[in-house]
């Protein structure tokens, strides 16, 4: 559980490290990706739309996303999210097997290699959901509701019963 608390924050902190640098400065991603995405946007009929828009709003759902998941707040939903949100960029950002300089082409395969290992985390993450702890103060909880639920029922169902023996017992004696 501590280890939970304690993983989810760092995985997340480089998406949000990252979104909010994209976000703040989209130029250079947008240019890298532009030559596939503006087609893509032409060809869905919002032309008007540019790869620089598509980037921020990519940045900032990545930010909202990794903050969910950093706290805790629906972590397998968000690092699913995540991983959807990063797996479609990944190889739009890293095309290294375009490369031609040697040198060029082994430093994108690493930053490939990295992107694809955060994204091994991400589904490790939405793998791993809360803890057994977290889990049974759930079922208990739940436990609870339906005992006061039942107890409930019970105590209409005699009071029914009070009422229906008070009225038969009018009956007899009047």
């Amino acid at each position: 559980m501590v280890l939970r608390h304690l993983a989810r924050p760092l995985l997340a902190s480089w998406f949000v490290y990252n979104g909010v640098t994209t976000f703040l400065s989209p130029e250079e991603r947008a240019a890298k990706i532009a030559p596939e995405v503006e087609p893509a946007l032409a060809d869905f009929g919002v032309p008007d739309v540019s790869a620089t828009d598509v980037v921020k709003a990519h940045a900032a759902i990545t930010v909202g996303t990794a903050a969910s998941l950093a706290l805790s707040r629906t972590p397998r939903t968000a690092a699913l999210a995540l991983f959807l949100l990063n797996a479609g960029v990944l190889p739009l950002e890293e095309p290294f097997w375009k490369e031609t300089d040697e040198v060029k082409r082994r430093e994108g395969m690493e930053n490939f290699l990295k992107g694809a290992a955060l994204l091994g985390g991400v589904l490790l993450a939405a793998s791993a959901g809360h803890s057994s702890r977290h889990n049974a103060k759930v079922k208990a909880k739940k436990a609870k509701a339906k005992t006061k639920k039942q107890a409930k029922a019970a105590e209409a169902k005699l009071a029914k019963a009070q009422d229906d023996a008070s009225a038969k017992l009018r009956k007899l004696f009047r």
